[in-house]
């Protein structure tokens, strides 16, 4: 029997060995023969790593034909011969020691120090100096390798949808809770605290991206979030969350009013209804990136909005790790943008508008793009909630 309180991998070997295989078509494409990887969630994407501890510097050497290599603090050996799946060899490092040495000795001791090197420049976590330290160690200037896992993580498998409906029931039910607790008198923080709380009894683990939950005034700036601010008659609660089911998040933004909402607050939230419902009728396998956005911003401007919306309609979503669940650098949809969207891509689709430091309406989804067109994975009632 299976201690399900022992971590274990998110997916079968197959579904590692599939990647594994498409990212060195990508670097042979690349004419790359070790491609050096740091974000969290291409680590977690190749290999299964998961850990709380994703801060802390790692290093995946993904070379041509031998199995990956791992270079990962000591304290992190445990919890990464736990979760990870067909590695060569895992490398720790001392707190002591420079990582940037010890991946430089993983190389050497793997047969790859004097191959084509490339590595990742668009980690999250990946500083300057860590950058510059790792080139000082292999003694060369080290090729942009940035890319190759984008292309491949792009499109979702079945089983990576599969469990961004899983989170999406959690997101729902953190939603139902989050709505139920707006009252005059209540605080942000405590609205915040029961979508917390309902997430987690729901099975999410911790969470890419904090809720947001931003009431009257405040809620008319962007990226705003709750604090202890007392809940007023006619504030507007902005809600976004995302609960995560095997890293993979689903996010989800509604808006509640406190009391009876202004023909100004219930016009603006029409139109970011009709603006979410004209988008996810766009998507569909085959049109731009840019296409999508136009039609959205048509229905903004056309309302009279478009200053109030100078953002991009949607990006990508999948398998993350804190500060994010983001995924807009591998894939999002904006102006001037001629990628094509294909299926199996997952979007979150959030129009929100605001009146600078007076209130925000926003209602967004998560949506799957099929062969058929979209699929909304999420499912909650669009409508303005009054409490």
């Amino acid at each position: 029997m299976t201690d399900q309180n022992i971590p274990t991998r998110a997916f079968p070997n197959e579904e590692y060995d599939r990647r594994l295989a498409a990212v060195r078509r990508g670097m042979a494409a690349r004419g790359v023969d070790a491609l050096l990887l740091f974000s969290p969630a291409n680590l977690f994407y190749l290999t299964g790593y998961n850990t709380a501890g994703f801060s802390n510097y790692a290093c995946l050497i993904v070379s041509a034909k031998a199995p990956p290599v791992l270079v990962v603090r000591q304290l992190e050996g445990a919890v990464a011969e736990m979760t990870t799946t067909g590695l060569g060899a895992i490398f720790a490092y001392e707190d002591h020691e420079r990582p940037a040495d010890v991946v430089w000795r993983a190389l050497q001791e793997s047969g790859l120090g004097s191959i084509r090197l490339a590595a990742e420049r668009n980690s999250p976590l990946t500083t300057v100096q860590s950058y510059l330290q790792l080139q000082d160690a292999v003694g060369r200037e080290l090729a942009d390798g940035s890319g190759i896992m984008d292309e491949v993580r792009v499109i979702k498998s079945p089983l990576e949808v599969g469990y961004i409906r899983t989170a999406a029931r959690c997101s729902e039910a953190g939603m139902r809770a989050a709505i139920d607790a707006v009252a005059e008198g209540r605080t942000e923080s405590h609205v915040a605290a029961v979508s917390y709380a309902a997430m987690v009894e729901a099975g999410s683990e911790f969470f890419s991206s904090q809720p947001i939950v931003t009431a009257g005034a405040k809620s008319g700036i962007a990226h705003t979030t709750f604090q202890r601010g007392y809940l007023r008659r006619g504030d507007t609660v902005l809600i976004e969350i995302g609960a995560a089911w095997e890293r993979y998040s689903a996010p989800l933004m509604r808006t509640v009013v406190v009391g009876a909402p202004s023909r100004g607050v219930e016009r603006m939230h029409e139109t970011c209804v009709e603006t979410l419902e004209a988008t996810i009728a766009a998507i569909r396998p085959g049109v731009t990136s840019a296409e999508v956005q136009g039609v959205a911003q048509g229905i903004i401007d056309r309302a009279g909005y478009g200053p109030h919306f100078r953002k991009r309609i949607g990006y990508s979503v999948g398998g993350g790790f804190p500060p994010t669940w983001g995924e807009g650098h591998i894939m999002d949809i904006k102006h001037n943008d001629d990628r094509l969207l294909r299926a199996g891509m997952v979007f979150h689709i959030p129009p929100a508008l605001r009146e600078h430091r007076q209130f925000c309406m926003g209602v967004s989804e998560t949506v799957l793009v099929t062969e058929q067109g979209a699929e909304t994975l999420t499912s909650f009632s669009r409508e303005l909630f009054i409490r």
